[in-house]
């Protein structure tokens, strides 16, 4: 089953006579009136995209006082459609393991060292500043 909803602007006053005309339609499903930049939406369903198409441009757009409508189509829920992402990571696309199990060793050394010049060189900006 396709589904869409219509976002749908009419003229002012009008809305009322709109959502009655909506009603009507065998393939609106549901119709409310919004407060907003547009003034109506509007869900329709059908066995067909190409239905859809036809009740959009052939019945919701020439109903009087309609001045304009945007569709957003309905791509479905994740039961009903099949994945866009793969849930698998390609072999070549994996992250990098140690090699023969080993585990990396971390060398604090390099931080320590790179502490006790940091460490330095404020040291030396504060004796500038404020010549202790």
């Amino acid at each position: 089953m396709e589904k869409a909803y219509i976002l749908i602007n009419c003229d002012g006053g009008s809305e009322r006579p709109v959502i009655n005309q909506l009603k009507s339609l065998d393939d609106v499903k549901e119709v409310h009136g919004i407060f907003g930049i547009y003034d109506i939406i509007a869900k329709i369903e059908s066995s067909e995209q190409e239905a859809l198409k036809k009740i959009i441009s052939g019945q919701i757009r020439n109903i009087d006082h309609v001045t304009s409508t945007l569709t957003l189509i309905d791509i479905g829920s994740d039961d009903e459609k099949p994945d866009l992402i793969p849930d698998v990571i390609p072999e070549e696309k994996k992250p990098l393991e140690p090699p023969d199990g080993e585990e990396f060793e971390e060398d604090d050394d390099d931080e320590d060292d790179f502490k006790q010049k940091k460490k330095k060189k404020y040291k030396s900006v504060y004796k500038k500043r404020y010549r202790e």
